[in-house]
């Protein structure tokens, strides 16, 4: 679990399989290791929270150059 600056714990995804899509119409795998170093990386804190909080809802959200959810079964 990822912890803010004031020692805080944010929004726990990593038990969830996460896919992607640049358009809505094709979904793909993506790896919570690859999610972490190539998207989240250097990610300000506020945006980060809102992030993990969306997804985790079951929602999308845009980061970078693709929407991200929790994979639908």
């Amino acid at each position: 679990m990822v912890q803010d600056r004031f020692h805080i714990e944010m929004v726990d995804i990593s038990k969830f399989p996460i896919e992607r899509s640049a358009d809505y119409a094709f979904w793909e795998d993506i790896s919570h290791e690859e999610l972490n170093e190539q998207v989240l990386a250097g990610v300000p804190e506020d945006k980060l929270k809102r992030f993990l909080e969306v997804v985790r809802t079951g929602t999308s959200l845009k980061m970078k150059d693709y929407f991200y959810r929790i994979k639908a079964n």
